[in-house]
This record gives structure tokens, sequence and C-alpha cells, in this order.
């Protein structure tokens, strides 16, 4: 029985760590915690350039708000110029004004904390 498992947890170990791609789940997540950084960046804009009281008519709006109701990872490939790996995925966000959909590419590479997203659509829009 042991002599199984030991090929097995090779095996096992060499597939997680293979390939470094980045797995739906963890895709997911460090795309929202971007989105939730740039929307924190444009209330810090909005509490300097307007005060407390523009804040508080942003978020009686609610459009300060969002949720993620789908992700779908599409494809992934090492990036050639940056670390981490370039991927394709399309993603449904609902907001106060209903819901948007996107199919969009970015470079998500492992960060001190944790796996970041890089928007790559800009970068890539003249190619």
């Amino acid at each position: 029985m042991r002599v199984l498992l030991i090929p097995t947890v090779i095996v096992g170990v060499l597939a997680v760590t293979g390939s470094g791609e980045p797995t739906e789940s963890a895709m997911r997540a460090a795309f929202e915690t971007t989105l939730a950084a740039q929307v924190r960046s444009a209330l810090d804009f909005v509490a300097e350039t307007g005060g407390q009281a523009a804040i508080d008519k942003v978020r009686a709006a609610r459009t300060d708000e969002f949720d993620i109701r789908s992700f779908t990872k599409l494809n992934c490939a090492p990036s050639a110029a940056k670390p981490g790996h370039v991927c394709d995925f399309a993603v449904r966000i609902g907001v106060v004004t209903g819901l948007m959909e996107q199919t969009m590419t970015g470079r998500f590479y492992a960060g001190p904390h944790g796996l970041v997203f890089v928007n790559e659509d800009t970068a890539s829009a003249g190619a």
C-alpha cells in the first residue's frame, strides 16, 4: 500500500507545481480585490474633491457597490514579457444600474499577499 502511495503523492505534487497557472477561483479573488481597490481609489478622489457630502451622495446612490455574479476562466498562457500568466476570462458584475458583462484579458502573477490581477486589455488594444 505504501509503495502505491508515494508515486501518487509525487504525481500530485508535480501536477500542482508544474504549470503555475492560476485557478479560476484565485483569478476571481484577484480580480475582485483589484476592482475593490479601484472603487476605493475613486471614493478617495470624490472625498478629496467633494468632501463628505459627495461621499454620502455616492453611498446613498449605491454607485460604489458591485457584486461579481459569475467569473469564468477561458484560457491562460505564461506571460512572455512579465511574471505570471496572461488569461482571458468572462465576468458578470451586478451594479446598481443592472448587470455588466465583459470578456477581458489580464495578467495574473504571485504578489506578496496572493495572486495579483493587472488589466492587459488596454495594452493589447492596439495590437
